[in-house]
């Protein structure tokens, strides 16, 4: 947690430390900073507001340092709505965007940004693999996985693609190189 709370200007990082030190099961999920509004603290069974407005001068700050101070060199990622940093963890932008041929060019005004924490579970595609793994040919069958927002398809993935590179002994399945597609 402390790589994200890295990307906060320290007033802001505290008033979402202080919370977090207040929470005793719940799993902070998300961070949601939007423009002159309070910050938005989402755990696993509620949502907690910080009184802690953000302003323009704050976002252009948190957006910098996601971006290691080359926004334009993420432009790319922005465009595609989140940016992916340290961790696995996901920030999600919106603004106003600049479309050409029905295709997003450019955000600008930025408005918002959502900061989903990644998570690590061990263990969570174990029920599904019978249904991925092909074991007559040693390979795995071409899968498509499909939920709502924020129901765990990345952390099903990642756990997918564990086991499929290590390999699973149990059943005798040998490790797979893993790529990624685009």
């Amino acid at each position: 947690m402390q790589e994200i709370f890295n990307f906060f200007p320290m007033k802001i990082s505290q008033k979402i430390k202080e919370q977090e030190k207040m929470q005793e099961e719940n799993t902070l999920e998300e961070i949601r900073i939007r423009n002159n509004k309070p910050i938005i603290l989402k755990y696993s069974n509620r949502e907690k507001l910080i009184t802690q407005i953000i302003n323009t001068n704050d976002m252009l700050e948190i957006l910098q340092k996601v971006c290691n101070n080359s926004i334009y060199s993420y432009q790319n990622q922005i465009c595609n709505g989140y940016i992916t940093i340290k961790g696995g963890h996901r920030v999600g932008i919106t603004g106003n965007c600049t479309m050409e041929n029905n295709k997003i060019i450019n955000i600008n005004y930025i408005s918002s940004l959502n900061f989903r924490i990644a998570r690590q579970i061990l263990g969570c595609s174990n029920k599904i693999l019978k249904y991925i793994l092909n074991m007559n040919e040693k390979n795995i069958y071409n899968t498509l996985i499909v939920s709502p927002p924020g129901v765990g398809k990345t952390t099903l993935l990642r756990d997918i693609i564990r086991n499929i590179s290590n390999g699973i002994e149990e059943i005798g399945f040998m490790g797979l190189n893993c790529r990624g597609c685009r």
